[in-house]
Formats: structure tokens, C-alpha cells, sequence
């Protein structure tokens, strides 16, 4: 690119009137994918995309007017004539419902503002090359099936205001994910997952990944009957964090103040202080976490109940969202705080803690009568006031006996609100970074444990396999 992302967005600001303050966000995505079907690798590929988004504010007194443009086709040229235009649109907007009148943060200017991301390469696969081929080789030689995909990702995000902040974010991602198939002597096929999220494939251990898939294989060998009902059950980290990422995403503060959302009390207020989940179950936010750091600063591309592009550039610390079972804070944009004092920004990463230990190998040696659920799909609200979900189970559901597997269930649909399947906790392992299966693709910064939960209620039974 001629023009560096940082140059961009800070000529955008400056091109600015007085009259109208400005917000530009340059990002860079780079992607680099390989995938695999019937045991061989069938595509790969490598994409970089930029794009720019630019927000004009234009003061009222009646409020603050805003209008936001992005460009995909970003033209140097061209940004006097963008700028002004989202200034002229902006003085002649409505007035928005969902910023305040707080003024840009000066959040200084970092020091590495103009440095460049690396580029991405396909050597950004190096390190699982080899373990995957072993572990391709190996599934066929058992006569599994594998298919999947390992992808990289980074993520630059440049931020610029008109009130003088200048801040940069470089954010890398690493993912694998391996579905494996068996057909047993009898016809039926069974199938298993697993998967594994770090920063960089360096940080993944495919072997472990390999191990984990080929030692569920005996475990679909023999069928068990089990009827719908309410359960005990352990939950992976995965299927875990796939039930509690939607409680994170209902936490919103201007919903809750509205009363429209689980977190309103009948008393016209929040719920914040009141026990919302089960002892020693905590969910926060941390840009600074060791294991899933994210940006520190927030980056809103436009406003809405949760969020206001006002707050471009806030610096963002560790929230406890519920802690210890008591719900703590709930997300929101500057504008609330003053509403409700317990008012954060979003953290764009999740770390859901219990006070449990060991393994999930440990977690099942732990528990007498009980079914593993692996992992969970389709996940769809049925009520939000309660946040009743419902979806399925995929890819291995199996029977515990005396701490051991002893066969494979049929698969189920489910009905349960992650509020009780939390409060039910009655064991758990370390939390651990994981990949969720369902919302991995929208959520890639995860920390989570794998839980026992009592009363889990698998509603019908599934003809998946």
C-alpha cells in the first residue's frame, strides 16, 4: 500500500473542521487458511484486506450528531471529499438516542503508531505441518476420517481522534479444529472434535490434539440408551464457553436499565449485586490476561445499547462481570455510567473461572454416574428474559460409569439456561484457553473449565450422528 494505515487515519483527523470531530480506524487483516477432507489436504490460501472507517460528530445542543462511512477501496485522494461529506451528513443527521455528550479521550500517541504488522506467509504453518501429516496418516491407517481446518490470523487496528489520540493494536490468532469420522462393523458412523486456539500454531501441540481424537475412539464402539431428561453431566471447556458466551452478550446495561433483559430486576433496577450464578463461577474481561491479551484500548466502529464510538480510544482494564456467583457489572458506553455507576466498556476476550483442578481425564475419573457432552451447536435464544437457550449436542456424547466411559449416547437437543447450568456446578477442572465450536469464529479469545453440572435437561433425543 502506498500510504501506510497510520498515515490514513491521521490525515483523516486532520482533515477535519474545527466544527466536527473526528474518529478514523484503519485495520488490516491478514488470513491464511489450510483445510482438509477424507484424510488429504484439499485447499489453502493466503488474503489481506484493509479497510477504513471513518465517524464525523457534530455537537448539538440537543445532543450529538454522528455519521459513519467505511471504505473498502480506500483512495488517499479521495479522503478531503469523504471527510467532508461525513461532516455535512453528520450536522444534517438525527440526533443519536446513544451517545452522550462526553468528549474524545486524548489517549496519547504509541510509540510503535507507524510500525507495520509482519506480512504473513504460509512458513506461518510450520509448526503443525508435520504433527498433522502424522496425524492424518495415522487416522487412515485406523480407518478414521478427518476433515478440518487450521487457521492464522492477524489482526492491526489503528485508532486516530481529532483530540489527539494515536494508538495501534496487533492482534495474531492461531486455530485448528479436527472432526473425526469412524463407521463401526455395523454401519452406524460416529464422530468426534476437538480443537485448540493459542496466538501462534507454535503454541498448539497437534500430537495431543491427534491423541485426544484417537482415544474416543473406542468409546462409540457400544451403544447406551439414555432417555431425555434432566442429567447430571460434564460439559467441556468448549461446549462451556458456548453456553456462558451468550451470558456476556445479554449483560447490557441499558437493556438491563430498560428492563428488557435478564438482568433487570422486578424492582425497575439491575440485578448488579444480587447472586445470578452458582459459588466460585466467575466470568471477567482482561486485555492484559497472559493467555488471551487483547487490545487495551476500545475500538467502536458504531454506536448502539451497548456501545457508543465516543468512547474511541477509552483504556480498558480487567472487569468482573460475575464474580463468585454475584453478578458485578454490566457493559455499556461512557454515557451510562452516570445511570449506573457499574457501567464498562467491552473487553473484546472472555476468562470464565471455577474453583475446580486436574483435567478433564481427572473430571470424569471424579464422577460416578454421568454423560460427557463434548460439545454443543445451533444455539438459538428461546427466551431472553430468562435466557433460556436451546440447541444440540454434536460429535460425541458418552456415558459415564465409575469414572469411566463405558459407551457412546445418542445425540440430543437441550433446553437450559447457562444461569442455571452455572448455579449447578458441582465440580471442575483448571480453566484453560479452548476454541469454541459454536461462536469460535465471533469469539477467538477464550479461557475456560470444564464443569459437572447437575439437572441439565436434554429435552428430546437426536437422530445426528
Amino acid at each position: 500500500m502506498s500510504t501506510s494505515p497510520a498515515d490514513l487515519v491521521d490525515m483523516a483527523v486532520k482533515l477535519a473542521p474545527r466544527t466536527c470531530a473526528f474518529i478514523a480506524i484503519a485495520e488490516v487483516e491478514q488470513r491464511a487458511n489450510l483445510r482438509w477432507a477424507q484424510n488429504s489436504l484439499t485447499t489453502n490460501g493466503l488474503t489481506t484486506s484493509l479497510t477504513l472507517t471513518l465517524i464525523a460528530v457534530v455537537d448539538d445542543p440537543a445532543g450529538r450528531r454522528t455519521a459513519t462511512q467505511t471504505l473498502t477501496n480506500v483512495e488517499p485522494e479521495l479522503l478531503p471529499h469523504w471527510v467532508a461529506t461525513l461532516c455535512e451528513q453528520a450536522a444534517g443527521s438525527e440526533i443519536s438516542a446513544m451517545d452522550g455528550f462526553e468528549d474524545l479521550v486524548d489517549a496519547g500517541i504509541s510509540p510503535e503508531f507507524l510500525d507495520l504488522p509482519q506480512t504473513m506467509t504460509p512458513e506461518v504453518f510450520s509448526p503443525i505441518i508435520d504433527p498433522l501429516a502424522r496425524g492424518l496418516t495415522a487416522a487412515h491407517d485406523a480407518g478414521l476420517t478427518w476433515s478440518g481446518y487450521a487457521q492464522a490470523t492477524l489482526d492491526s487496528t489503528w485508532l486516530a481522534t481529532s483530540a489527539g489520540t494515536r494508538r495501534v493494536h496487533h492482534q495474531p490468532a492461531a486455530s485448528i479444529e479436527i472432526t473425526q469420522r469412524q463407521t463401526r462393523a455395523d454401519g452406524v458412523i460416529n464422530s468426534s472434535w476437538a480443537a485448540r486456539s493459542a496466538d501462534y500454531f507454535d503454541l498448539i501441540n497437534v500430537d495431543e490434539l491427534s491423541h485426544q481424537l484417537q482415544q474416543s475412539q473406542p468409546w462409540g464402539q457400544i451403544d447406551v440408551v439414555v432417555e431425555p431428561g434432566r442429567h447430571t453431566v460434564i460439559l467441556t471447556a468448549e461446549a462451556v464457553a458456548d453456553l456462558a458466551i451468550p451470558v456476556l452478550w445479554e449483560t447490557s446495561a441499558r437493556e438491563a436499565l430498560e428492563g428488557s433483559s435478564v438482568f433487570s430486576s422486578a424492582d425497575g433496577g439491575t440485578k448488579i449485586a444480587s447472586r445470578v450464578m452458582g459459588n466460585g463461577i466467575s466470568i471477567s474481561s482482561d486485555p492484559h490476561h497472559e493467555l488471551v491479551a487483547t487490545a487495551p484500548f476500545v475500538v467502536e466502529h458504531s454506536s448502539g445499547p451497548s456501545s457508543s464510538v465516543l468512547d474511541n480510544g477509552v483504556a480498558l482494564e480487567k472487569t468482573n462481570w460475575i464474580d463468585d456467583g454475584v453478578l458485578e457489572h454490566l457493559m455499556g458506553p461512557r454515557s451510562l455510567s452516570g445511570r449506573l455507576e457499574q457501567t464498562r466498556p467491552h473487553v473484546d476476550n472472555v476468562v470464565i473461572q471455577a474453583q475446580g483442578s486436574g483435567s478433564l481425564a481427572d473430571l470424569i475419573a471424579r464422577t460416578d454416574d454421568g454423560i460427557l457432552i463434548t460439545c454443543l451447536w445451533y444455539i438459538r435464544d428461546v427466551d431472553r428474559q430468562t435466557l433460556l437457550l436451546t440447541g444440540l449436542t454434536r460429535d460425541g456424547v458418552y456415558v459415564i460409569k465409575n469414572g469411566q466411559i463405558v459407551g457412546a449416547a445418542s445425540n440430543f437437543r437441550f433446553n437450559v439456561s447457562p444461569l442455571d447450568v452455572l448455579s449447578n456446578v458441582i465440580d471442575s477442572t483448571s480453566s484453560t484457553r479452548i476454541h469454541p465450536r459454536e461462536w469460535g469464529e465471533y469469539v477467538q479469545r477464550v479461557v475456560a473449565p470444564a464443569i459437572t453440572t447437575t439437572g441439565f435437561n436434554l429435552s428430546t433425543v437426536s437422530d445426528a450422528r
